[in-house]
């Protein structure tokens, strides 16, 4: 009785005029060491934001707070106007269970279970079961995964792992996803594959989504933006970002769109020293044609140049020996 009035509040409807999501000043150390300071932002229904950062300035770490996975220092976290600081640990297990759907860099796929048994894996631990294998394979069908339903992980691309993933994290239907560096171990056709699923689960399912990120293609289709550096927490534009990106990377780095509008890191000069590569190569041809046009003699062919060449030694020869 006394679990089931700790998750009582998650049935309660939700204040529209309050976010899903309240980060306030959030404060944390590691030993001597700023973790976090002053973190604070809200997140909206079917929004996805994102967060970048340098390797280990505390993106994850950021992330474990959201999900009440850690403790910050100082600081609140308050979903849909709930403190979660004054939760216990069942309500907290509750909540990862029910309202948070993980997706990890690496998969964490069971390898003894096939791909459709990962994904109805967390649903084992929900009280509430009922339609959870209809649910299951009604994902299966909009995620495109039907023919590798029954397939083992270690049978499996990078990217089907990683849709599996997908597919386990919101079985139980959770209001948020968090993904920490959903496309660091795809390829890029696999990656721009998560991306465009991302925004299918935003657009189509109403998901909110919080992803950690270096993908520049991820970062394309944010609805906000967070940077994290020196333990300082920051909403950045995407033209702010690249700023950042490119000085951090030196004067000889500049960044680029592709066709897809993605921004790509290339070394300064790099493309126009190929688009000069291919201007000399064309250089000889187009100057000898124009030379020909102009009248100027033509160069004789190796052959016939040493045939003439031959030809002359020979007639050397004879009027000597006369």
């Amino acid at each position: 009785m006394q679990q089931f009035l700790q998750i009582l509040p998650f049935f309660k409807k939700h204040d529209p005029n309050e976010p899903l999501l309240r980060v306030e000043n959030i404060h944390l150390k590691f030993g001597s060491r700023p973790i976090l300071q002053n973190a604070a932002f809200n997140v909206e229904k079917g929004t996805i934001v994102v967060i970048t950062g340098k390797s280990g300035s505390g993106k994850t770490t950021l992330l474990g707070i959201i999900s009440g996975l850690l403790r910050p220092n100082k600081g609140r976290v308050f979903y849909r106007g709930h403190n979660m600081m004054f939760w216990g640990d069942f309500r907290k297990s509750y909540f990862r269970n029910r309202r948070i759907g993980f997706v990890f860099q690496f998969f964490n796929l069971l390898s003894d279970y096939t791909a459709f048994e990962n994904i109805i894996l967390p649903a084992s631990f929900n009280p509430f079961k009922m339609g959870i294998s209809k649910r299951a394979k009604e994902m299966v069908e909009y995620l495109g995964l039907k023919k590798i339903r029954n397939q083992y992980p270690d049978t499996l691309s990078g990217g089907e792992r990683q849709r599996v993933a997908v597919a386990r994290a919101i079985i139980n239907n959770p209001d948020i996803i968090l993904a920490d560096e959903p496309t660091g171990n795809l390829d890029d056709e696999s990656a721009i594959d998560i991306r465009n699923l991302f925004k299918k689960l935003r657009d189509e399912g109403g998901k909110t989504l919080i992803i950690v990120t270096h993908d520049h293609r991820i970062v394309s289709i944010a609805d906000m933006h967070l940077h994290l550096d020196n333990a300082i927490l920051n909403t950045v534009s995407h033209d702010e970002w690249l700023s950042i990106i490119g000085g951090s990377m030196g004067p000889g780095i500049e960044i680029i769109e592709s066709g897809e509008g993605v921004p790509h890191v290339i070394e300064k000069g790099a493309a126009a020293s190929a688009k000069g590569a291919k201007v000399a190569k064309k250089a000889p041809a187009a100057k000898a044609k124009s030379a020909a046009s102009k009248g100027a003699p033509a160069k004789k062919p190796a052959a016939k140049a040493a045939k003439g060449a031959a030809g002359k030694s020979v007639k050397k020869v004879s009027s000597r020996s006369k």
